[in-house]
């Protein structure tokens, strides 16, 4: 049933448009759009990163295991490997990156 849902071309093209989405928040950040507060609110919740994470990488394989399996490694990484001690900035200096989760 659930393969079935996947496989419908309504399905997706909602995960293309999210992706659209995903890819759309990050050129506005890169050419200095500020996201506004409810929108980055929401965006922290792991579950709508999950599925924007998921549609981000189903709009460019165009395939739902590999899009999932991508997103799964991602939080793995994250939670698991650098179990969810994050770096203050997104993009991190070499400097920073050695001493991420150190105390100051």
């Amino acid at each position: 049933m659930l393969f079935s849902v996947l496989r419908s071309e309504w399905v997706k093209n909602i995960f293309r448009v999210i992706g659209a989405y995903g890819i759309i928040v990050v050129f506005a950040q890169d050419i200095g759009v500020r996201t506004g507060c409810r929108q980055a609110m929401l965006t922290q919740h792991p579950i709508v990163q999950l599925l924007i994470f998921i549609s981000v990488a189903f709009s460019v394989t165009d395939d739902f295991g590999q899009s999932f399996t991508g997103a799964f490694i991602y939080f793995v990484l994250k939670y698991f490997v650098s179990r969810g001690v994050t770096n203050d900035v997104c993009f991190p200096t070499d400097c920073e990156i050695r001493s991420c989760g150190e105390e100051n």
